[in-house]
């Protein structure tokens, strides 16, 4: 299930995400004296994690995750662990702990099972996710008919995470195989908060919204699955 808060404008909706998770990391470190959050790449979030750099946080405290990352080195233009050491991990969110997704394995799939094991170590339980969606209806890597759609949607599958194989588009006609966070591991997060903004998307998402196909529309597995509560933070472009 989900919950929907709509804003006037980004600056708005980043205002409410920037307090949203600096509460949520400050209430977790209170309580249990840890957090660990795990963060999607891409252009929609990368000035929310600039802008929550700069909170003053028990950043020492906390571990900084990926939902996904393509199978690339850190140092790779479209690796989201590059993203987030850049846009996050500075200022006063240089103290975090920061753990990848990329391993020296040069197959993704032969790396799933070890790299779940580390992060069960390093970042479970997962107190947030925070997810993006594409056109296309994917969120985290979970790609519409993507090979390895199937393990990582199942509600039987007990890793952490799972390697996934996108087809070819238009877009991305060779595209790089991905690691992504597993439906069920995402669903065991204590939160999960879902960033979208434009138009364009907002149809994708009044779409996604509707009961239908997961494995042609991959968020709905994330929307639909009762009693999960995902939190849907949406604003138009400026």
């Amino acid at each position: 299930m989900w919950e929907m808060h709509e804003y006037r404008n980004q600056a708005a909706v980043l205002e409410a995400l920037t307090a949203k998770l600096g509460q949520c990391v400050s209430d977790c470190v209170s309580t249990r004296g840890k957090a660990s959050i795990a963060l999607s790449g891409g252009s929609t979030p990368q000035m929310l994690y600039q802008q929550l750099s700069h909170q003053v946080l028990p950043w020492q405290s906390v571990t900084v995750s990926l939902a996904d990352e393509r199978w690339v080195d850190d140092v790779h233009p479209q690796s989201n662990a590059r993203l987030i050491k850049s846009s996050l991990i500075q200022h006063e969110a240089r103290r975090a702990h920061f753990v990848g997704m990329k391993t020296s394995h040069t197959d993704a799939f032969a790396a799933a099972n070890s790299l779940s094991a580390i992060l069960a170590r390093q970042t479970l339980p997962l107190d947030l996710v925070v997810l993006g969606m594409g056109l296309d209806g994917h969120t985290a890597s979970l790609f519409p008919n993507a090979l390895g759609l199937e393990m990582a949607l199942s509600d039987t599958c007990r890793q952490v995470c799972c390697a996934i194989q996108p087809l070819p588009d238009a877009d991305e006609p060779a595209p790089l195989a991905r690691m992504t966070l597993s439906l069920n591991t995402i669903l065991a997060a204590h939160q999960r908060i879902l960033y979208i903004r434009g138009a364009a998307k907002r149809q994708v998402l009044e779409q996604a919204l509707t009961p239908g196909s997961s494995t042609d529309m991959p968020v709905r597995a994330v929307l639909h699955n009762n009693p999960t509560l995902t939190e849907i933070y949406y604003a138009p472009d400026d």
